[in-house]
């Protein structure tokens, strides 16, 4: 049985102590309140996920109790005890978020089972939570392909460490296809019944990005209107992933330290402490050893982070998947079903290019492709972009090469395609160096500075 956190409101103390105990015996945690103030207080303190509450108790009106634990708790399931004399009233209070009602005396099995499908609800509800949450960053997902000795080598680490809750750091350049790692781990591990969360840090201001990790309650800062559940609340019982872990602010690196090494951590605005159950796998595409000796990343998070790595090899070290990948991508794009083929000479630009951009890129060029090759069958090299011809020094026959109808020597096709990088790392040189294979030192030196 999952581990369900029940708190038992009834001022019948007898009743309740029989429940608290009947519900022990079945592995439920349990704690109970014989008033609503100290029902309040203990839903504050910590989570629950089912409430079984007495529709009359000493000072306050149990549907009145219901609505203010639902403010404090909005993923709370209520269920409301009853006598004969106050049925309607159970029945009305469903219309305020109740889940069920029982009337008393009630069996002790009949509300053990009522408590399981409430807590399955409750369960549902988070699953969509995260589904909207993930709505707002849709990113292609594909199937994760490759045969080469390298990414053999991936699917072995996969598989290695899934059935652990060792935290793992995927390493690779952008667009290898971290993300799809993350979830290779978490498919194959006890935890894939439930919910993977997904978060960029790069993609989101750090107080944003704060508020989304943690949660926070109403009127934690301005324009906090309800109570938000964080996605490490989502995340509990599943996987959390943090994509460009390197881009989290260090203010931030301190609190999620601590909850990955406890597990606890605390909404913004909040009193209380909350625990969680979590599996965490990181990304990055920085030199974290970089960013801890020039202090942008914390050295005891850098430790923690480095238990077990991951790292994915850029697409032009494993050009023998690249055949591979453009079929499944081709299927994947060809609309009604129509199977498109690569000419050979096409195929032979796209095992020749450089893929600055990877597995990624190499979707989007057949994506484009597929549309511009229309109801042709057959991809031609006129189909892909012109930005591929001569992409690299490597690709040059001679010392001269032709390049956007000009003919240009080496140093300039080698400074054009440095260019074309450093816009595609939006400036970044750090980043440039990476996806040329080179240091940043000799990137200055190719650009023509003092490095």
């Amino acid at each position: 049985m999952p581990d369900i956190r029940v708190l038992i409101v009834d001022d019948e103390e007898q009743l309740a102590e029989a429940f608290r105990k009947k519900l022990s015996k079945e592995g439920y945690g349990v704690s109970t309140a014989s008033t609503g103030s100290s029902a309040v207080s203990l839903v504050k303190q910590q989570p629950f996920d089912v409430c079984v509450l007495d529709i009359r108790l000493p000072d306050i009106d149990g549907v009145k109790l219901l609505e203010t634990l639902k403010e404090i708790e909005p993923t709370l399931e209520i269920i409301m005890l009853t006598g004969h004399a106050s049925v309607d009233t159970a029945i009305q209070s469903m219309k305020y978020g109740a889940y069920d009602y029982l009337s008393k005396p009630c069996k002790l099995s009949e509300l053990s089972t009522v408590i399981l499908k409430a807590y399955e609800k409750k369960s549902l509800k988070e699953r969509n939570i995260v589904l909207q949450e993930q709505l707002q960053r849709v990113e292609a997902h594909d199937t994760f392909i490759g045969r080469s000795r390298q990414m053999k080598e991936v699917q072995r680490l996969i598989s290695l460490v899934a059935s652990s809750d060792t935290p793992v750091l995927v390493l690779g350049e952008t667009g290898t296809g971290k993300e799809l790692v993350a979830r290779a781990i978490h498919a194959l591990s006890p935890r894939s019944i439930n919910q993977f969360v997904a978060v960029n840090s790069s993609t989101l201001q750090e107080s944003i990005l704060e508020s989304e990790l943690f949660g926070y309650k109403k009127g934690a800062f301005t324009g906090a209107q309800n109570d938000k559940i964080g996605l490490l609340e989502l995340a509990n019982r599943g996987t959390f992933f943090i994509d460009e872990v390197g881009d989290m602010g260090i203010n931030i690196q301190a609190k999620f330290l601590r909850t990955l090494e406890t597990g606890v951590f605390r909404r913004l605005g909040d009193t209380r402490e909350s625990k969680v159950d979590v599996r965490f796998i990181f990304a990055t595409n920085k030199p974290l050893e970089d960013e801890v000796k020039e202090k942008k990343f914390r050295k005891d998070l850098f430790y923690r982070l480095n238990t077990f790595i991951i790292a994915i090899p850029p697409l032009r070290e494993r050009k023998d998947d690249i055949p591979l990948l453009a079929d499944y991508f081709l299927w994947k794009f060809a609309r009604g079903g129509d199977k498109k083929v690569l000419s050979d000479d096409a195929m032979k630009l796209l095992s020749e290019y450089w893929w600055p951009g990877n597995v990624r890129e190499l979707a989007n060029v057949i994506e484009r492709a597929v549309l511009l090759s229309m109801a042709r069958k057959t991809i031609l090299c006129e189909d892909l972009p012109q930005t591929m011809m001569g992409n690299h020094p490597e690709n040059a026959h001679n010392e001269k090469i032709q390049l956007h109808g000009e003919v240009l020597d080496l140093k300039n096709v080698e400074r054009e395609h440095i260019e074309r990088v450093l816009k595609l790392a939006g400036g970044n040189k750090s980043k440039a160096a990476r996806l040329l294979g080179i240091s940043r030192k000799k990137l200055y030196q190719r650009m023509g500075g003092d490095g």
